[in-house]
């Protein structure tokens, strides 16, 4: 058999030729890129678009209502359950009604049958509010109530059935021996609210009292209250042990507060002056020193505003048609010890209740004026100007509430004995509730 020639390897020459194949293939892919283009991707700076400016806005009323409910009589709180139902009371026949989706009334409860005064009752069953303080989240309801010898705060469990049917149970008096005047129960504020802060707040009237109450902090009457909602007193109120949030208040009906946190009160004057007060711990708003931002100057007495012995009372008198009768005019008030209030209108054109924060704006409810004010919020603790609506057309106006679709509900106030409408006979389908459509615009 044959034998196979054995071929011995050279080092060198093995390296010659793996050297002289790499420097063909690089030349070649050379040549063959050469005569290629290639399109190598060019990173471009991205352009952010300029934002378009965010407009400040308030809500305003489109001018469009509704009439939903009618046959009440003199309602006096409106507030909306976690399910967008209603409750609704009537403040002299202490009635708490439920409104359902389709604006059906059903009386869930009675707060008291007695009603507080026979003739010219201005207490009765007043605020209500409500709160998930219960175990599980169940609710409370807080009720304001003027009695035959007190104002007191009282307190239910607050249930709903598979059908959406609410009702009040475990009835008890939360508070009790508020100030509350002897003869005609004028004075007594009532509004109740749960604040930002999760307390219980209660705004006051000076119980027709005046100074002896609203210049007084061991007095509850012509104040602002805050409290925890088992009725204890907060740790950080003004004044330890003390209800009491702010003093020298005439009459306030109203509580709201705006998206910078700040409170703001409606308040009752005599017989100049109402106002829009920004409340502030521990702070003395005047009455009865100061009406508006004057010094107060009581009007004369007068038939409209005397007894039948000749005395004064806490009655106004009959509103004026001009400047001529107004009294609180005279001197400005210059004490650094009271605070002033941000806005003020004369009665005639005011007499606000019930106030409501509503998407930037400040709208309040007037029975005199019959109207809604509605004041931009523009900045923290700034207002702007102030604008009229429905001057007239409903009569007294008692509460505005903002409703679960953004529309407001507003409740008349045409049979609580102070003479119906403002222009114009009175409604026979009075109390009404009437849903007004809202919408927002710049400044």
């Amino acid at each position: 058999m044959p034998q196979s020639k054995k071929v011995s390897k050279d080092p060198l020459f093995e390296f010659l030729i793996v050297g002289a194949l790499v420097v063909g293939s690089v030349f070649a892919f050379a040549t063959n890129s050469a005569s290629t283009e290639i399109d190598i991707p060019i990173s471009k700076p991205v352009v952010t678009p300029t934002p378009e400016p965010v407009l400040p806005s308030y809500a305003v009323p489109t001018g469009k209502t509704t009439t939903l409910v009618t046959g009440l009589r003199a309602p006096w709180e409106l507030v909306f359950l976690p399910d967008g139902q209603a409750l609704i009371d009537e403040r002299d026949s202490g009635t708490i009604s439920q409104i359902d989706k389709d604006f059906k009334v059903r009386k869930v409860a009675f707060t008291s049958t007695t009603p507080p005064c026979v003739k010219f009752c201005e207490g009765g069953t007043l605020g209500m509010t409500y709160a998930a303080d219960r175990p599980g989240g169940k609710l409370s309801l807080f009720v304001f109530l003027t009695t035959l010898n007190d104002n007191r705060i009282l307190k239910y469990d607050l249930d709903s059935d598979v059908a959406g049917n609410w009702s009040l149970a475990n009835k008890r008096v939360l508070i009790k021996g508020i100030d509350r005047s002897a003869l005609s129960t004028t004075h007594n504020g009532g509004r109740l609210a749960i604040g930002p802060d999760g307390k219980l707040w209660v705004s006051m009237g000076d119980a027709g009292l005046r100074g002896t109450t609203s210049q007084n902090w061991n007095r509850l009457a012509g104040s602002v209250l805050r409290m925890n909602l088992d009725g204890s007193v907060p740790s950080d109120n003004p004044k330890p042990g003390n209800y009491a949030w702010a003093k020298g208040l005439r009459d306030t009906q109203g509580m709201a507060w705006d998206n910078y946190g700040n409170m703001w009160t409606t308040e009752f004057g005599q017989d100049t002056w109402d106002e829009l007060n920004l409340m502030q711990k521990g702070k003395n708003y005047g009455w009865p020193i100061a009406e508006g931002l004057y010094k107060f100057v009581d009007a004369p007495a007068t038939p409209s505003n005397t007894d039948n012995k000749g005395n004064g009372t806490a009655t106004p008198p009959a509103p004026k048609s001009d400047t001529n009768g107004w009294t609180s005019v005279r001197e400005l008030m210059n004490d650094s010890r009271y605070t002033a209030p941000v806005l003020t209108w004369h009665p005639i054109d005011a007499a606000c209740s019930g106030i409501a924060f509503v998407r930037g704006s400040l709208i309040s409810a007037c029975l005199r004026g019959g109207k809604l004010w509605v004041t931009p919020v523009i900045g923290d603790k700034k207002l702007g100007e102030p604008q009229a609506f429905f001057t007239g057309n409903f009569g007294r106006i008692r509460k505005a509430t903002l409703a679960p679709d953004g529309s407001v509900w507003i409740i008349t106030s045409n049979k609580d004995g102070r003479g119906g409408w403002s222009k114009g006979g009175e409604n026979p389908k009075d109390d009404r509730v009437i849903r007004v459509e809202m919408k927002d615009v710049t400044y």
